[in-house]
C-alpha cells in the first residue's frame, strides 16, 4: 500500500526553502502518493506538478479555522504523513493532526537555524506531537538535540540537501555571459546568490569590496536574488552609492539560470552570519566555481577549508577580503580547490541520495 503524504508549505516567499518544497512535491510523486497544500498567495503554483490545494491564510499562533480545513483535507485524502517545511506552519500542522480522524504522523524538514532552547508549554506541546525532524546538517541536528527537551524531543535524522547532475555550459556560453558584466575581461567577478537580507551578509561583502577598491584590485560583485524587505535593499544601494561602488556591486534581481552566472564568475561567496547549510555553495561547486563561505553553521560541513574552498571568520570583512584576495592572486590554487569541490559534490551531495533518504524516512515513519 502506497504511503500518502501531504506536503505543506504556506510561505508566500520564493526562496530556497520554497523552491525545495516545490521540487520535493514533484520528485516524490513517483515514490509515494503526494498532495501539496499551499497558501492563496503562494508563488509556487506554476512550479508544482502534483495535485495541489490552497488553504486559507492563517493566524500563525492560533490558526484554528485553517487547522479545521486542513484536518478535513487530511481525512478526505486519507493522509498518512504531514511533511512540512516552513517553521511557522508547525502550530497549524499539530492542531490539524489533533482535529483529524486520521491522526497522521508529522515530519518536519528543518531548513532554518534552531536558535535557542524551546522549553515553554507551547513548544513542548508542538514537539511532543511531532514524530521526526529531518535536519539538513549535522550542526543543526546538534542544536536540535541540545535545545529540545529530551522528554518531548522527536527523532532527529540528518539528511543533507543534494542537487541534480548539472549541465556544464560551454566556453562560448560562459564568455558571452561574462562579457555582459566584464566586457574587457579585466575584473575578478564575485557572485553572491540568495535572498537579500541582513543575515545573508551583503554588508560584509560590501565592506570587503571597499577594501579591495582601496587596494586597486578589480573586484566586481554580482548580487542575485530578491529582497526580503525592500527597505534593506534600498539602504544597501545607498551605502553602495556613498562608497562610489555603483559600478562594482551590481544588483541583478532574480536570474533564470543562476548556475550559468556562477560558472561565468571567478568565485561564489556566501557571507552569511550563520548559514544553516548553504545549497548555493554546492550548486557553484558542481559547475567548477571556487567557493568562499563563513566559518559558522553548516558551511564548514560543505567547505573543507583550503581543500574544497576557503572559510573566513563570520562577520569579519577583513577576513573575507583576505580569502577573496588569495583566490585572485592564486588562480591555479583556486582551480585545485574547485576540482576537489566538484568531486565532493558528486560523492556526498547528490539529489538522488537525498531523495532516497527522505523516502526511506517517510515510509519508516508511516509504518511505525
Amino acid at each position: 500500500m502506497s504511503v500518502k503524504v501531504l506536503e505543506l508549505c504556506l510561505s508566500p516567499n520564493k526562496g530556497g526553502l520554497e523552491l525545495y518544497f516545490a521540487k520535493i512535491c514533484n520528485e516524490l510523486q513517483n515514490r509515494v502518493d503526494v498532495l501539496s497544500v499551499i497558501s492563496p498567495d503562494s508563488k509556487l503554483s506554476a512550479l508544482i506538478q502534483t495535485k495541489s490545494l490552497t488553504l486559507l491564510k492563517k493566524v500563525h499562533y492560533l490558526p484554528l479555522f485553517a487547522a479545521r480545513k486542513l484536518a478535513r483535507i487530511i481525512d478526505e485524502y486519507d493522509i498518512d504523513i504531514i511533511h512540512l517545511h516552513w517553521n511557522k506552519d508547525l502550530t497549524l500542522a499539530v492542531l490539524a493532526k489533533g482535529l483529524s480522524k486520521r491522526k497522521p504522523k508529522l515530519v518536519i524538514t528543518r531548513h532554518m537555524k534552531f536558535p535557542s532552547r524551546k522549553d515553554g508549554l507551547l513548544h513542548r506541546f508542538l514537539y511532543k506531537n511531532t514524530d521526526v525532524i529531518m535536519a539538513i546538517s549535522q550542526t543543526m541536528a546538534d542544536d536540535l538535540n541540545r535545545f529540545i527537551p529530551a522528554d518531548v524531543r522527536p527523532e532527529i535524522v540528518v539528511n543533507y540537501l543534494g542537487i541534480d547532475a548539472v549541465t556544464i555550459f560551454n566556453e562560448q556560453d560562459i564568455q558571452q555571459t561574462r562579457s555582459i558584466y566584464d566586457p574587457n575581461d579585466q575584473c575578478f567577478l564575485i557572485a553572491l546568490v540568495g535572498r537579500i537580507a541582513y543575515e545573508k551578509g551583503h554588508d560584509f561583502l560590501l565592506e570587503a569590496l571597499k577594501i579591495a577598491k582601496a587596494k586597486g584590485l578589480p573586484f566586481k560583485v554580482l548580487v542575485v536574488g530578491h529582497p526580503m524587505e525592500e527597505r534593506y535593499l534600498d539602504d544597501l544601494k545607498i551605502k553602495v552609492a556613498d562608497l562610489d561602488l555603483q559600478n562594482d556591486m551590481l544588483f541583478l534581481g532574480f536570474v533564470d539560470e543562476p548556475r550559468r552566472l556562477m560558472q561565468a564568475c571567478d568565485v561564489l561567496v556566501l557571507p552569511t552570519i550563520e548559514e544553516t547549510f548553504g545549497l548555493v555553495l554546492i550548486e557553484a561547486m558542481s559547475v567548477g566555481t571556487v567557493v568562499v563561505g563563513s566559518n559558522r553553521g553548516g558551511v564548514p560541513e560543505i567547505i573543507d577549508d583550503k581543500r574544497t574552498g576557503l572559510l573566513f571568520e563570520s562577520c569579519d570583512s577583513q577576513s573575507l577580503f583576505k580569502a577573496l584576495e588569495y583566490l585572485y592572486l592564486n588562480p591555479k590554487q583556486a582551480e585545485v580547490y574547485a576540482d576537489a569541490a566538484k568531486l565532493k559534490v558528486e560523492e556526498k551531495f547528490s539529489a538522488d541520495k537525498h531523495l532516497q533518504s527522505l523516502v526511506k524516512t517517510l515510509k519508516e515513519v508511516a509504518n511505525d
